[in-house]
């Protein structure tokens, strides 16, 4: 009993499990289970009552799956039939293509024969076109030549008009000059005739008069004579008197002033011969003769840096601050006066009533020490030549930018240049030269201006029309590089800030020549530009960031202090900072020294900052005497330039003039220098330009000057450009 109910319970245990495991059985099975109870069920009963269970489980499993695959085969008939529909579709349009395929061949064949013989008939109108605009031309430079042989005429009858006029005029005005003589000369007669009636009868009275006049003088002079002598003795001991007042009041105030202890007069010190002690007692002697200061001499003593200490003593009435400030006032007239150096100083001692003067007969800084604390002349010339030609010259007008600007030119032709700008490539056979100065026209100061055989753009229209031709020069090189490897071309724009201020659009104009100092500086390109701003941002178009575009030469010692004081933390450390500033006072001292000793402005000893990638480096610059061309080279490497330019105009070993060079009548232009030919031969290869607008068609006038055909303006010969 026992036994039967624990099966009972245990199976009922594994049919619970088994419900609960599975999760599948129905709600019927769960019924049938408990109402049949669970002692009724046997062992074997239950174990195949689970077994057809699992079975029944895995048939459901099957069917559902069959009938999946069911749906997905009518799914992939279902496709079928559609990509059927589709190839049909498609193949009744391959058809239809082909169709259309063959009627665009036909149609393209038709085209082509079409072709053929529009191309003949588009070459008979290029033809007859060619002719047209050949004519048109031909008919134009008649047209500008007829307008200017009627200029001439125009000029010829107005100046007729004016000499014919001037002469009736001098005919009538010496007729009427004659008549008014006439006239004078009648008028004359009768007033001398009048004149001579009077004088007879004044002669008459004026007799009378000078034998009453005797009469008077005599009685009036005895009595004068008695008058002055009482006069003047009286006079005379009143002068006396007043002397001797004016003496003993002086007396009497210099004894009250030595009583207080105030000088009178200067109290010299006697130092023999020694020199420094004639300078002590010249100094006191000049102070009390200009400023009426009288000092006494006390003693001097020299220090180990060559400065010379004088004490003097003064009046214990005047403020020592004012007898310091007089003196700091006139030194530099003192200094003149006696020669000396500097007056480096005037001090008023703290211990004792003494203020004393220190001055130099010297610059502190010697010839030895100078050398190594800025390069020569020569050392700047071999920097310049020896690194890439990009300088930019900051200097204040009248310091000599263009004078530098000439001498680093003519350095560069004689040394070269070297391969793609670069400090360390090869160098290139032949250098070109040109310049912009937009003051050279209207200039007076720079008459005989160093780079003038050089200037292209002499006003400032031309010299914003050449960063348009620098550009053009640049794509020039892009596309032939042979050109570019034989000519470097070197570009100077004096006065560059203001040449871009005066652009239409000078932010766009800056922009456009900084990118072609970017992109040609590799193509043989150079570029020395000079201006007064130590700020780069002050060009416009530029930035502060763009000073890696050039080599930056300051010139001037104010000049170069305010470079230091804008960048020098950027390229120094604070102690060398600050050295280089004291050396600058050093320098600067010993500058005026030796400009003091100079008559030729030529030969002034000035001084320049260059600011190397690695260190800022100081230089004396040469002067404008060491600047010198060969002027036969160079205008035989601007024939070179221009024949490899133009191949097409060398011919048997002589260059042809091209037609578009020389457009007016050759009485009315001037003769042309001659230019040595690679055939041994000569041809004017050189003609004039206008310095305003560039162009070639120029007028010889009457006058001596040449006349735009293009621009209408007139130049004197010395300011034409000839090219």
């Amino acid at each position: 009993m026992r036994l039967s109910h624990s099966l009972g319970l245990s199976a009922f245990s594994l049919c619970a499990g088994l419900a609960v495991a599975s999760g599948g059985f129905t709600n019927d099975i769960a019924k049938l289970i408990s109402m049949l109870g669970v002692g009724a069920l046997p062992a074997s009963f239950v174990t195949y009552f689970v077994a057809d269970t699992k079975s029944q489980r895995l048939l459901n499993d099957a069917e559902s799956k069959n009938q999946k695959a069911g749906e997905t085969l009518h799914k992939i008939i279902r496709d079928f039939d559609t990509c059927k529909s589709r190839l049909a579709n498609a193949s009744s349009q391959l058809e239809s293509l082909k169709d259309e395929l063959k009627e665009a061949r036909n149609t393209i064949n038709s085209l082509g024969h079409n072709k053929l013989e529009n191309t003949g008939l588009i070459a008979q109108l290029q033809a007859k076109l060619n002719q047209a605009f050949t004519q048109s031309q031909q008919d134009k430079q008649r047209i500008e030549y007829l307008e200017s042989e009627c200029e001439q005429w125009e000029f010829n009858f107005k100046s007729q008009v004016e000499t014919e006029a001037n002469q009736r005029f001098q005919l009538a005005k010496s007729q009427e000059l004659e008549k008014i003589y006439l006239e004078h000369d009648s008028i004359t007669s009768e007033a001398m005739r009048l004149f001579r009636r009077l004088q007879s009868w004044g002669e008459k009275v004026a007799h009378g008069h000078a034998s009453k006049a005797e009469i008077i003088k005599s009685l009036a002079s005895s009595y004068n004579e008695n008058l002055d002598e009482v006069g003047e003795a009286i006079a005379s001991e009143r002068q006396n008197y007043l002397l001797q007042i004016e003496l003993l009041n002086e007396r009497v105030g210099q004894l009250q002033q030595q009583l207080q202890g105030d000088l009178i007069e200067p109290v010299y010190g006697e130092f023999g011969f020694d020199v420094n002690g004639k300078i002590a007692n010249e100094i006191a002697r000049t102070l009390f003769s200009d400023l009426r200061l009288a000092l006494g001499v006390k003693g001097f003593q020299i220090k180990p840096d060559g400065v010379v200490d004088v004490g003097y003593g003064y009046s214990l009435s005047v403020h020592p601050k004012a007898v310091v400030e007089a003196i700091s006032k006139h030194s530099e007239t003192l200094a003149k006066k006696l020669g000396l150096f500097k007056i480096t100083s005037v001090r008023k001692l703290e211990v004792t009533d003494c203020v004393v003067v220190s001055y130099r007969m010297s610059p502190a800084i010697k010839p030895d020490e100078i050398k190594l604390m800025v390069g020569t002349a020569d050392e700047f010339i071999n920097y310049v030549v020896s690194h890439p030609i990009r300088y930019r010259l900051i200097a204040d007008p009248g310091v000599g930018k263009t004078p530098t600007t000439a001498v680093m030119i003519s350095e560069i032709v004689k040394a070269g240049c070297t391969r793609g700008n670069t400090g360390k490539g090869e160098k290139v056979p032949h250098t070109l030269v040109t310049v912009s100065y937009p003051g050279a026209v209207a200039s007076l100061k720079d008459s005989n201006y160093p780079l003038e055989h050089f200037l292209k753009y002499g006003d400032t229209t031309a010299a914003i029309k050449s960063f348009d031709d620098c550009l053009d020069d640049g794509n020039f090189r892009v596309q032939n590089p042979t050109f570019a490897a034989n000519f470097f071309q070197i570009w100077a724009w004096d006065e560059l800030d203001n040449t871009l201020n005066s652009c239409s659009e000078p932010y766009k104009a800056g922009e456009n020549l900084k990118k072609i100092f970017k992109q040609f500086g590799h193509n043989n390109i150079g570029w020395i530009v000079s201006g007064q701003s130590v700020m780069t941002k002050q060009i416009p178009g530029f930035t502060n960031d763009d000073r890696s575009l050039f080599t930056e030469i300051i010139i001037g010692i104010p000049k170069i202090r305010h470079y230091l004081n804008t960048y020098g933390k950027g390229k120094n450390s604070e102690s060398n900072l600050a050295k280089l500033t004291r050396n600058l006072d050093a320098i600067e001292e010993y500058i005026d020294y030796k400009n003091e000793l100079v008559t030729d402005d030529a030969r002034l000893l000035r001084v320049a900052l260059v600011v190397d990638s690695r260190s800022p480096k100081l230089y004396f610059l040469p002067n404008l005497d060491k600047v010198s061309f060969n002027y036969q080279e160079i205008e035989e490497t601007k024939r070179l330039a221009r024949l490899a330019k133009f191949p097409g105009t060398i011919g048997n070993g002589l260059v042809s003039r091209s037609p578009n060079y020389y457009t007016a009548s050759a009485d009315t232009m001037v003769s042309l220098p001659p230019i040595s030919t690679i055939g041994g031969s000569y041809q004017s290869g050189i003609i004039p330009h206008c310095p305003h607008c560039g162009n070639a068609n120029l007028k010889l006038q009457n006058d001596k000057r040449y006349r735009c055909l293009n621009c209408k303006k007139r130049t004197v010969s010395n300011k034409i450009v000839w090219k």
